[in-house]
């Protein structure tokens, strides 16, 4: 596999913990396929991308680097977030999440 290569790896969870369950999914597909990482990018929405970053990094653990793209929601302006109530929403949804994700989670 060529280390540049984009891999799809499908991961059907249950509600709770989505993003925590993907990161071990792709942790799981990474070993059964013999691939050893010592950094990876992962891709995603808006202000969702610190909460996914740091729940990739706690599936991986210290020994990987977690780098994130975030991609930006065009639902909304992101420079002026607050003038829209699906940016309220949004961010400070993601905030409480990301506060949750920081000091509460606990993998099981």
């Amino acid at each position: 596999m060529n280390n540049d290569s984009v891999q799809p790896i499908p991961c059907w969870v249950e509600r709770k913990d989505r993003t925590y369950n993907a990161a071990l999914a792709v942790k799981q597909w990474f070993q059964e396929n013999g691939v050893s990482v010592s950094s990876i990018d992962i891709m995603t929405l808006g202000p969702h991308a610190r909460r996914s970053r740091l729940l990739f990094q706690k599936a991986f653990g210290k020994e990987v680097k977690v780098g994130v793209i975030s991609v930006e929601d065009r639902d909304y302006d992101p420079a002026h977030w607050w003038r829209s109530s699906e940016g309220v929403r949004e961010v400070l949804g993601e905030a409480i999440a990301y506060i949750y994700a920081k000091f509460f989670f606990s993998p099981s």
